[in-house]
């Protein structure tokens, strides 16, 4: 065992059997709870590293839990909550907008949970090792590495994506959302991310049909790789400026204004976050703040396209800071 204790509550007995072989088996001392009462007692009693809660209605429905869990988060400041739910994760948002130690949603579809996201989710957290596109893909598979350097060669890097996708076998409107995804990326890596010596935004008030060349210091590196179930695109940017509070309000305000009304007020960052939210099944930032930002996106290919605007999705913002996520 390796010291750090997790509580695990869902009132499905078959995901609780899930949790309990994925959590245990990282090393963890891992309590379940299969009962609001149970889960109750067991936060007010003891003390844990990570809370894993299914917050689907009725218990997210009640404001007494929701207060009951700020409550906890103050008490236990060094606590870190994890919600799986399966209503819509848009419907979630406005709780990470109000709660600094909720940082990650994980979705539950067809199958009653992952037990790789499970232990990826609760790893990353109770760990220092957050950032990497191959944690979220089979062992073995490499990703293509591409680096971002001028905005005019924006349409080269979204093609080499595109044609990797094609070569898959991927139907074309998966095709379009990678496509999607790498455009918003790549336009956020050149004129959203770098910052200037007083850490103020250095492009971003710049027309995107302008060109702008990356110095050798503000160079992203844009990944991809596929393992036959997820086809997965990050970017990795060297300046660590994005914030839980950046990303979450601008995806709130999409989701109350519309992403018109956000593009013409708030610019390209704004809408851009939204369009990749809309086009994955899984959306990961890694955050070392002031040193580097990973912006993962995965599509599940197992999904019909059907299925997949239905179902909700994983969101997750891991921060490392004094070598702690």
């Amino acid at each position: 065992m390796n010291g750090r204790r997790v509580l695990f509550y869902d009132p499905d007995p078959r995901v609780v059997r899930i949790a309990e072989r994925a959590l245990t088996a990282t090393g963890s001392d891992v309590t379940l709870a299969t009962s609001e009462q149970s889960l109750r007692a067991q936060i007010e009693q003891n003390g844990y590293d990570l809370l894993m809660v299914n917050f689907d209605p009725p218990l997210a429905d009640k404001l007494e839990w929701r207060e009951f869990l700020d409550k906890a988060g103050e008490r236990f400041p060094k606590t870190k909550l994890v919600l799986h739910v399966t209503s819509r994760t848009e419907d979630y948002l406005p709780l990470l907008a109000e709660r600094r130690f909720l940082r990650n949603l994980i979705a539950k579809n067809d199958a009653p949970l992952e037990a790789e996201e499970l232990i990826r989710t609760s790893e990353k957290i109770l760990r220092s090792d957050i950032f990497g596109l191959e944690k979220y893909l089979l062992w073995g598979v490499e990703p293509y590495r591409v680096h971002v350097v001028d905005s005019r060669e924006k349409p080269r890097y979204v093609q080499q994506v595109s044609d990797y996708a094609a070569r898959l076998g991927c139907n074309p409107r998966t095709i379009e959302l990678v496509e999607t995804i790498v455009d918003e990326v790549v336009t956020n890596a050149i004129f959203n991310a770098p910052r200037d010596p007083d850490g103020k935004p250095k492009y971003a008030h710049l027309n995107r049909r302008e060109p702008v060349t990356l110095a050798t210091t503000e160079q992203a590196e844009l990944l991809f790789a596929c393992d036959g179930g997820y086809i997965g695109v990050a970017q990795v940017d060297p300046f660590g400026a994005l914030t839980q509070d950046t990303v979450v309000g601008y995806l709130n305000r999409c989701l109350v204004k519309g992403p018109r009304q956000v593009e013409e007020k708030l610019g390209g960052a704004g809408i851009g976050l939204f369009r990749v939210f809309q086009s994955l099944s899984k959306f990961v930032i890694n955050i070392e703040p002031n040193h580097r930002t990973e912006v993962i996106a995965l599509i599940d290919l197992r999904l019909t396209m059907k299925k997949f605007k239905q179902f909700p999705k994983s969101f997750h913002i891991f921060v490392q800071e004094d070598g702690r996520a």
